[in-house]
């Protein structure tokens, strides 16, 4: 089983950190958990034939997948995410471990809760009831790998940009890009490239104002 680097939680999502079989037991109306970790970057763009950044200001971009031709949905684009696991210690451990397992990046802290997303579906004659908890979360690899375990650090010349080390499960994603906040909503208003799944572009647009709230409520503190 894989390992993860220990992530933060604040006091805020402490609902979210307790053992799974008791957060289901506290929502007996849901059968299936579903977990989101959407992961953003804030940093200077290079031009990849410039030796220097064409840029002094940082830029807020998303990580978006898109899902493999052979897949459900193909060709659609979101974040990183999947069904909680028996296995998962917590829901939170739950999207550390999808994080992972579709990006390869370590989650290292918990943001915030961007959204709850519910609905039925029926599965070999059986109504699910479905709820998806998407979180705003950061990684290790963004500030320089601290913390990550050593057997899972790529030997050799790493990326430049933490950014461009992303590993893609083949079997669920073929492609992955980092999205400024207006090509999402230019894809949402159908004049875009990118193509997404039921909510999950508007949930990127609450991650990007969620953030820039966080950032904000930052900056007055210090």
């Amino acid at each position: 089983m894989a390992q993860y680097p220990d992530f933060i939680v604040p006091p805020h999502l402490a609902q979210y950190n307790v053992p799974l079989p008791e957060f289901a037991a506290s929502k007996p109306h849901l059968t299936d958990f579903v977990v989101g970790g959407l992961v953003y970057s804030h940093s200077v763009e290079k031009d990849d034939d410039a030796a220097e950044s064409t840029s002094e200001e940082p830029v807020t971009r998303v990580l978006l997948l898109q899902r493999a031709a052979t897949d459900s949905y193909p060709g659609h684009w979101e974040g990183a995410g999947g069904m909680c696991e028996r296995t998962d210690a917590t829901l939170l451990a739950g999207v550390a471990r999808e994080v992972f397992e579709e990006t390869g990046l370590h989650v290292s802290k918990f943001v915030d809760l961007i959204a709850i997303d519910e609905w039925s579906r029926i599965l070999r004659d059986e109504l699910h009831r479905v709820a998806k908890f998407t979180f705003l979360v950061e990684v290790h690899e963004a500030s320089g790998k601290a913390g990550v375990p050593s057997e899972d650090v790529v030997v050799g010349v790493a990326p430049e940009r933490w950014e461009d080390g992303v590993k893609l499960e083949q079997a669920e994603h073929q492609a992955f890009e980092w999205a400024i906040e207006e090509e999402v909503r230019e894809s949402l208003e159908s004049q875009g490239k990118y193509k997404f799944l039921k909510d999950q572009g508007w949930n990127l647009l609450k991650g990007f104002e969620l953030l820039r709230r966080t950032t904000s409520a930052e900056g007055s503190r210090g």
